[in-house]
């Protein structure tokens, strides 16, 4: 008999000894002899550990369901190391996934925002050339706008230059005009010079003459006028412009000093 047969037998006599006791007081004393009789003394009973010797079939009993108890304890543990192990490939699946679903997430940002980097790249890019399109655009226009000055300039400074040359020319030819139309008074020597101012209209008709600068003789003074006249109309001056004209020959000076030939 194993131990645990054993632990059950000794409460299970005990008990019964106790049993005994307790019937055999009752039986005493419900008899008639029992108001007579003095009751015996009491015993006082000591339990001792019984011990039976175990059978072989309790004995095979007692290994079987070790066995079978020994079994179940082996299942309960493979189980639970089963449960255990999957639990835990589990976690570590679900870990893994977590992970992974992390890793892309972060690689999906980390595409993202390389992303918007480049496009911002390229849009500052974009824009950086424009600008310095712009500005190229600017400084071209500008030296094409300094350049077109400096050609009108140029261009102006001939023209002032042609102008006044042609203005010189004209004035010279009004003089010779003079000159050819003066006729020499009777008496008169030489040697004065008069100077007087012409008004012109723009078609080059004489309106007016006067003597500015005295030469000291009336005759040649007079003549002068007279050839003025004479000589008039001065075409020569439609060829300037208005501004030219209004400059040069709306009213200008003569100095007259004819030749004398003996």
């Amino acid at each position: 008999m194993d131990r645990r047969g054993e632990n059950l037998v000794r409460p299970l006599m005990l008990a019964i000894g106790l049993h005994i006791i307790l019937l055999s007081t009752f039986f005493i004393a419900l008899s008639p002899e029992a108001k007579t009789i003095t009751p015996p003394p009491v015993v006082v009973i000591q339990a001792t550990e019984l011990t039976f010797a175990p059978s072989a079939a309790a004995e095979a009993l007692a290994k079987k369901k070790q066995a079978e108890e020994q079994k179940r304890q082996e299942e309960l543990r493979k189980k639970a190391e089963a449960e255990a192990k999957k639990k835990a490939e589990a976690e570590a699946k679900k870990k893994a996934e977590a992970e992974a679903k992390k890793k892309s997430e972060a690689e999906l940002k980390k595409a993202e925002e390389d992303r918007k980097a480049a496009a911002e790249a390229e849009r500052q890019k974009k824009e950086k050339a424009i600008e310095d399109a712009f500005k190229q655009a600017e400084a071209e226009a500008r030296a094409l706008e300094e350049l077109k000055k400096k050609e009108e300039a140029e261009l102006a400074l001939l023209n002032a230059l042609a102008s006044e040359k042609a203005a010189a020319n004209v004035a010279d030819a009004i003089k010779t005009k003079i000159s050819r139309a003066w006729r020499r008074p009777p008496g008169y020597k030489g040697g004065n010079e008069v100077t007087m101012r012409l008004s012109l209209a723009s078609n080059g008709e004489l309106v007016d003459v006067t003597i500015i600068s005295s030469s000291g003789s009336v005759m040649l003074e007079n003549s002068a006028v007279r050839a003025v006249k004479r000589a008039a109309p001065y075409s020569e001056v439609k060829e300037f412009d208005s501004k030219t004209f209004e400059e040069k020959f709306r009213s200008f000076t003569v100095k007259f000093r004819p030749e004398i030939r003996e």
